[in-house]
């Protein structure tokens, strides 16, 4: 974990917001990657298990689009919104 900066040095807290804020936005962009290389065909989504010529059940496409995309992109968007919030409630605390 990173060292947190003593009270009243502000620099050192946005340079620490900086970093925490980059490294939540950089697992959401390469959550996204992971997510067209492991589940697309020239950009469109494919579903897992889905084959040539066979359509899809609404139930498979409901529970591939949880499992293929909706939960992985969910987690990283909530952990990085979470760090965003965070900073926010720490730099208003030292702004008073």
């Amino acid at each position: 974990m990173t060292r947190q900066p003593d009270r009243n040095d502000a620099a050192e807290w946005d340079q620490l917001h900086r970093h925490e804020i980059t490294v939540a936005m950089n697992w959401v962009i390469r959550t996204c990657q992971m997510i067209i290389r492991d589940h697309s065909h020239k950009t469109f989504w494919v579903p897992t298990g889905t084959h040539a010529g066979n359509t899809p059940t609404t139930i498979h496409l409901i529970e591939s689009a949880r499992a293929d995309v909706l939960n992985k992109l969910l987690h990283h968007i909530h952990g990085a919104e979470s760090i965003i919030s965070n900073t926010e409630r720490e730099r208003a605390k030292r702004t008073r």
